[in-house]
């Protein structure tokens, strides 16, 4: 399924509002915060509390390098060079994304003020809260995989279940940043909102060049 250009720039433009319409309204929006962490929390347990861990691990900066490297590696490979270079535009182009908006919003973590961390090295440069590091990753990355898997993925069967769970790792990992006190709930939803403004226009921009591969299997 693709959308028309008129309608991927109306996902940009209602994306991109509602992304700023939480960068001004943010603090304004703190009970909505507070009621979804509370929620989350009230249905939590050591269990639950240690497997939101591992999943906030997913959306890590080291892990998601790692899988943007795995991936574009495996394109390489098969010599689909167009896909490969819009992995690696998405997802560290996403990152420097985010790590802009951080430092131009400066909104502080919940809790205490912490320090930012790079492959398990602590700087002395505030980790900033707003939008969502962890999310943007991954929803970025997710949605790459996913288009990877609607356009090369034969077996409609096993497509819809990657998709699926493709789907539903963004989400756990969001909910497991709530959970750890490492985010509000509106740096996860800023962080989504951003997320599609950014592959939209990549994919806007990409489009035409995917044609070549048309009919091209991974498998």
């Amino acid at each position: 399924m693709r959308f028309s250009t008129s309608k991927q720039i109306t996902i940009i433009f209602i994306s991109l509002f509602l992304f700023l319409f939480l960068s001004v309204f943010r603090d304004d929006l703190a009970r909505i915060d507070e009621a979804v962490y509370a929620w989350l929390t009230a249905r939590q347990s050591p269990t639950i509390f240690e497997m939101m861990e591992h999943f906030t691990n997913i959306g890590s900066g080291e892990m998601i390098l790692f899988l943007v490297v795995i991936t574009a590696g495996v394109l390489a490979i098969k010599r689909l060079w167009i896909y490969a270079v819009f992995t690696v535009t998405v997802s560290i182009g996403g990152m420097i994304i985010n790590l802009l908006l951080k430092m131009t919003f400066q909104r502080g973590r919940p809790g205490e003020a912490r320090d930012l961390e790079v492959f398990g090295y602590t700087m002395d440069i505030t980790s900033y809260s707003f939008p969502s590091g962890h999310t943007m990753r991954i929803v970025l990355l997710s949605f790459v995989l996913i288009l990877l898997c609607h356009h090369f993925f034969k077996r409609e069967t096993l497509k819809v279940i990657i998709i699926v769970l493709l789907a539903a790792i963004p989400v756990l990992v969001a909910a497991s940043r709530i959970m750890t006190g490492a985010h509000y709930f509106t740096d996860i939803l800023a962080g989504i909102f951003i997320s599609v403004v950014w592959f939209q226009l990549c994919y806007m921009f990409f489009a035409e060049k995917f044609k070549f591969y048309k009919g091209t299997g991974l498998h």
